[in-house]
Parts: structure tokens; sequence; C-alpha cells
């Protein structure tokens, strides 16, 4: 059940956020640059631990950030909690307010649903002239395959170079849609967004809604 969250008797943090890394990390620090400079709020769904949360509180946002996930949200509480208000609920259904947000971001969450539902939810959420920004994870295919055995030799430098965050948020792997499939949706449901296919199964996904 949907509740607002106390940051009483949460666990301590653990790992600060600039020495997390990996790519889901990696990626969105291609699309946060893209937040106007009008935007006063935001909504970062399937939040986990609030790391995006608190990259969009540090530019002067009111955030509003929700995840299902209990545990988690507790660790988020644990950290910084300047300007995020955390709710813990299921985004597709809990009560949010529509055209409510400048920014609406989700960043390895759209695999976890399903592709039109979870961009239905987005579209409603952003205010007009808002921005969507996505992060998200594709299935591999065979035209995807030998790019991916490629990508995998640097995956394994990366990981010995930079490390790797594990966020200990329940996952849903393999991501149930391919690239293709992700871009189809995209295209019918966020006309003029801009989706980009990256190495080892990320892509980007941004759009701006027109203004009312």
């Amino acid at each position: 059940m949907s509740e607002e969250l106390e940051k009483a008797d949460a666990p301590k943090k653990v790992v600060d956020d600039d020495r997390r890394w990996n790519y889901s990390i990696h990626y969105q620090r291609r699309v946060v640059d893209l937040i106007p400079e009008s935007a006063r709020t935001a909504i970062d769904v399937g939040c986990g631990e609030g790391m995006f949360a608190r990259e969009l509180a540090s530019r002067h946002l009111a955030v509003t950030a929700i995840d299902e996930d209990g545990p988690t949200l507790e660790r988020a509480l644990a950290q910084d909690t300047t300007g995020i208000d955390y709710l813990e609920g299921d985004f597709l259904t809990h009560d949010l307010t529509l055209e409510g947000y400048d920014v609406v971001s989700a960043i390895a969450v759209l695999h976890h649903v399903d592709i039109a539902v979870g961009l239905e939810r987005l579209k409603a959420l952003v205010a007009p002239g808002g921005v969507v920004l996505v992060v998200g994870a594709s299935k591999g295919t065979m035209k995807t395959m030998p790019k991916e055995i490629g990508a995998s030799f640097a995956d394994k430098a990366q990981r010995l170079w930079r490390g790797w965050w594990d966020h200990g948020t329940p996952s849903a792997w393999p991501p149930p849609h391919t690239f293709d499939e992700v871009r189809d949706a995209a295209v019918e449901i966020l006309p003029g967004c801009e989706i980009k296919n990256h190495l080892l199964y990320r892509y980007t996904l941004t759009w701006s809604k027109p203004e009312a």
C-alpha cells in the first residue's frame, strides 16, 4: 500500500554518490544537462536510493521521488533528503499530479513495466513545456550481438578501473523489450522525441512536451 515515508530509523548511507558507477549512472549524465533552466518541479519515478533525485534537487528543483520497494527507500531516506519528498508506491497507479512536473525522469525503470503503459504515464505526468528524461535497458538481438560482444571487453576494463555499484534494488533482467520495440512505442506516444541506442543494452530517450 502506498504511503509517504518518514526518515526515522533508516539505515546509514554506505557509498557516496560520486563513488558510484554503473552503466545507468554513466548514461544518466547524458540527460541531466537537458533540464530546462526554467524548471521548478520534478518527479523521479522508480527512484531507488535517490541518486538521480538528489541530482535534481541539487539543481534547486522541488523533487518528488517514488519507488515501490520499501527497503530501498529506507536507504534513500538515510541520505540527503533536502528538497526531496519520498513516496512509497507504484508510479503507474499512485495518485500523482497529472501535468504537475517540469521534469519527469525514469532511470532504469521502463523495462520493469509494459513499455507503452510506462511511456503514456510519463507523458501524463510532465507539464506543458517540461521534459521527459529516460535512461532505459533493452533486450539484445542477433542484430546487436556483434557490437555487444565487442563492448563486453570494454565492460571488463571499466569495472576494473571504476568499480561497480550494485543498487541492491529488485531488478528485472533480461529486459523484455528490444530497442526497436522501445523506439517504435516512443515515436508513437512521444512524437518528436529523441532516442539513442547505446552499448551494453542501454538507451537514452528525451522528449519536450509542447506548451499548452
